[in-house]
């Protein structure tokens, strides 16, 4: 893989997140927040189908920026849809002291011992 083809990709994948964004109703940054990601999904997609040319290229730190961009973006989108349901899952199979007071995540007692 080079350069060119990594920074298309992480430059798709970052106009994917930010397009998400802007659809998404679960992502609540009002109107602002909205315009902003539009100009990240719009700005993404003509990185990714613009002409090459000769004197800018990507650069390494460019590369690293947009790379670190998309996975930002795919943390954002994991954070908004699946975390809840992680952590739920989670608490319950490690029985955290942050859950012990929930309802749903706790286990029934079987010690016959008063609780104080």
């Amino acid at each position: 893989m080079n350069y060119e083809l990594i920074n298309s990709i992480a430059c798709g994948l970052i106009a994917l997140w930010a397009l998400w964004c802007v659809l998404s109703g679960k992502v609540r940054d009002g109107i602002l927040g909205k315009l902003i990601y539009s100009a990240i999904a719009i700005s993404g997609f003509v990185v990714v189908n613009r002409e090459q040319n000769i004197f800018i290229g990507p650069t390494a730190a460019g590369l690293t920026l947009h790379v670190s961009l998309a996975l930002a973006g795919a943390r954002h989108i994991f954070m908004v849809t699946y975390w809840q349901r992680v952590k739920a899952w989670l608490c319950r199979m490690l029985n955290c002291e942050h859950c012990m007071g929930c309802e749903k995540t706790k286990a029934p007692d079987k010690t016959n011992q008063p609780k104080l």
